[in-house]
């Protein structure tokens, strides 16, 4: 895939559009559209990301990024190296450069498939006529080979990697891979599925992969042929209604490929995950996700007006692109965060804004994570918060310093600014280097007064709290990070250092608590599985809302020297989520369930409530034709 595409034309949407100094830039969408481009051949099968990027220590013994993505971000630097990182892991993490954990797998065709059809059996005759009809007379690409199909049946948490790297046996998989063009060829794969081959085969969807809920996971005791339906090829803005200020899009299509695209209409959708370089609008919907700039713009299901969906039963919309309804329950909010078990959504009419034409990096320093919590509330409170407030507990701040890239000034003047930089803060100000933590924001709009106005408010604010403006650098720096820290995860494998996140959601009261159990949590499991080394735990508040906030978690062990590694993990898992349901946090914010946290679902909605999922499931899949298994905590059973 073209650099020019992807990554850098995101830094370029994300970065290069703001003036030095923090101060308002204009922004002008260029007049040519950027081409779209299927994602599958230039990422990885057995990690995240693009194949030509990752983190590496280079022959001076610092880490380094390897080819030309994220070009804006070194764009003041002489190179693409990040010096403080490796002594920072080195102290932190225990890493050691020289000790490493390489993959023993390191070929997709190295991988040994489990639980393979019965090449004489029903569901594999079943399957074979199935993609004789994709694929001859549909003219649908199709797959069985080892790589898409292990692509195609795992996410991106921690053990799905791991496994990845070290196991050669793999479990169930999908047995093949379909890539239908269009919703017409979705509804003819799902009709010859529903009324000729429900009995042997069923059907997964896939978006793009990048969940961390084990949500692509299948059913080890399905008997019928798995057929992973990849709607990556439906990356179509189909039509764009600037009277209406509405988008009918297709569901393949990448958020950066999307932002970029309206972008050249001088329009935006404002939705911004940390995965948008590879998660898709369908996966948003299926999982109902958030955005870095909800606040802006929404989550989700504020941008969503309408959502076509195919399902065993036939294709479910409503038959108007009307603002709001009272029509009954709304079967849009059914569809979001249903995880792939109603159907399949092909496409979505989209609510769109002008594109801003200023945006603004900032950040703050406050002395503590209690102080920060409380001007994140009154910012909230005064209606001022920007298009994106993140508030970093102290170890994410260290490591987001960690993160600078080598400076293209004098050293030793780059040196005296930081230790006066530091000198203020730590000496005049009081401010505990242990303690102190920082908010980035990124404010944007169409009017510079109204954004300087709005960042004016959140700094008098943050000056009641006892807090400091820290700048645009380290504004860019905090956002920056949330676009590596997979990359560098993936890294860290490699040096005996497994690394995790989730999060949730929880009331105001609650949020302090809350980050300080789980990683009492945390520290607990690791104490009593004797790790040697501090496990790494790092909160942020990333989202505020009027009642609470989303607090999102990355952890990490150094398991050098420690037994059965996979299973620490998933006690530490289980151990962190227990607090989270303690303090009366949600399962997810807006990563969704999945079968990561299925045991907690009942109690955390209540059995009814799965009742009426399964009620709709029943109704709209009799057959379990999309045999996926989530948001069902007994549907891990052999076949329909």
């Amino acid at each position: 895939m073209s650099d020019a595409t992807p990554s850098v034309a995101r830094m370029r949407a994300i970065l290069s559009q703001i003036s030095a100094g923090g101060k308002h830039g204009s922004v002008s969408p260029p007049s040519s559209s950027s081409p779209s481009l299927a994602l599958s051949p230039a990422t990885r099968w057995n990690g995240w990301g693009f194949q030509d990027t990752k983190l590496f220590v280079n022959s001076n013994k610092v880490i380094e990024i390897s080819g030309a993505r994220y070009a804006e971000v070194f764009a003041s630097a002489p190179d693409r190296t990040l010096p403080s990182l490796l002594p920072w892991a080195e102290k932190r993490l225990g890493l050691d450069a020289d000790r490493r954990s390489a993959p023993s797998v390191t070929c997709a065709d190295e991988l040994r498939v489990m639980n393979q059809l019965d090449e004489d059996g029903e569901a594999h005759r079943a399957l074979m006529q199935f993609l004789h009809l994709a694929s001859e007379e549909l003219g649908i690409k199709t797959s069985m080979t080892v790589e898409e199909r292990v692509r195609h049946g795992h996410g991106q948490t921690c053990e799905d990697v791991f496994r990845l790297r070290h196991v050669r046996d793999v479990e169930r998989v999908p047995d093949a891979v379909v890539w239908p063009t269009s919703h017409e060829q979705v509804e003819v794969l799902v009709k010859e599925v529903t009324h000729r081959f429900a009995d042997h085969v069923c059907t997964i969807p896939f978006g793009g992969g990048t969940n961390v809920t084990n949500a692509l996971e299948c059913n080890p005791k399905e008997r019928r042929a798995i057929v992973s339906l990849d709607l990556g090829e439906m990356r179509r803005i189909v039509s764009v209604d600037r009277e209406n200020m509405t988008a009918v899009v297709e569901t393949g299509i990448t958020g950066l490929d999307l932002h970029e695209r309206l972008r050249h209409r001088g329009l935006t959708l404002g939705h911004e995950p940390d995965s948008w370089e590879f998660s898709t609008l369908g996966g948003w919907i299926a999982t109902r996700a958030s955005g870095m700039k909800k606040n802006t713009y929404g989550n989700i299901e504020d941008l969503v007006v309408n959502i076509t969906t195919v399902t065993p039963q036939g294709t479910m919309q409503r038959a108007a692109n009307v603002p709001r309804v009272a029509m009954g329950p709304d079967m849009n909010n059914a569809m979001m965060g249903s995880e792939g078990i109603f159907g399949v959504h092909t496409m979505v009419t989209l609510r769109l804004r002008e594109y801003p034409t200023v945006q603004v990096y900032d950040s703050l320093i406050f002395p503590s994570l209690e102080h920060g919590l409380a001007a994140l509330k009154e910012i909230k409170r005064a209606g001022c918060e920007p298009a994106s407030l993140r508030l970093l507990d102290n170890t994410q701040f260290q490591l987001g310093q960690a993160l600078k890239t080598s400076s293209s000034t004098n050293k030793f003047t780059a040196g005296v600014i930081d230790f006066a930089k530091k000198t203020y803060v730590t000496k005049i100000r009081g401010f505990d280097v242990d303690e102190m933590c920082a908010a980035t924001i990124l404010l944007e709009g169409t009017s510079p007064q109204k954004v300087a106005e709005q960042q004016k408010c959140i700094q008098s604010i943050a000056k009641r709290h006892e807090g400091m403006v820290g700048g645009e650098e380290n504004g860019k720096r905090g956002y920056f990070f949330t676009y590596i820290i997979a990359y560098l995860r993936d890294f860290a494998l490699d040096y005996y250092f497994m690394s995790e996140s989730f999060e949730t959601s929880v009331p105001w009261t609650n949020a302090r608590q809350l980050i300080t159990d789980i990683k009492l949590a945390i520290n607990s499991v690791a104490a009593k599985r004797d790790v040697k080394i501090p496990p790494l735990i790092a909160c942020r508040v990333s989202q505020v809302y009027d009642t609470g906030v989303c607090v999102y978690v990355y952890y990490g062990i150094n398991y050098f020297g420690v037994n059965e590694p996979m299973t620490l993990f998933r006690e530490t898992e289980l151990a962190a989520v227990d607090a989270i349901v303690r303090n009366g946090g949600a399962l997810s914010h807006h990563h969704g369930v999945g079968k990561h946290r299925l045991a907690w679902l009942p109690a955390a909605i209540s059995p009814p409530a799965i009742a009426a999922i399964q009620g709709i499931k029943t109704a709209l899949d009799p057959k379990n034709v999309f045999a996926v298994t989530n948001l069902q905590p007994f549907k891990n059973q052999e076949g329909a």
